[in-house]
């Protein structure tokens, strides 16, 4: 990311190469932050352990997310369905009374 933000010298306004990389850049750093923190705190006794159940609550914290976000799609792609049957329906209906 370094290198496409020095070799792209542009104008920082509208910049969408700039843009995008600072936006990885962040993400990025996130991990890392953890992975250095952690470390930082594998030194202190008994950290490990709750560092241990920290993750495994991440994970299933993770889950759930990824459930939720499956059946809220399940549902929604439902009623949009249901919803444009009914309005081509009360179309046709209006089209067959009214010619």
């Amino acid at each position: 990311m370094r290198i496409v933000t020095c070799t792209v010298s542009e104008s920082m306004t509208d910049n969408r190469t700039l843009q995008i990389a600072g936006y990885l850049y962040g993400f990025n750093t996130l991990p890392l932050t953890f992975r250095a923190i952690g470390s930082i705190l594998e030194t202190f006794k008994g950290v490990g352990t709750i560092q241990i159940a920290l993750f495994h609550i991440i994970q299933e914290t993770a889950v759930v997310v990824l459930h939720f976000t499956a059946i809220t799609l399940a549902f929604s792609t439902t009623i949009t369905k249901l919803f444009v049957v009914d309005t081509s329906m009360r179309e046709e209906n209006a089209n067959v009374e009214n010619p």
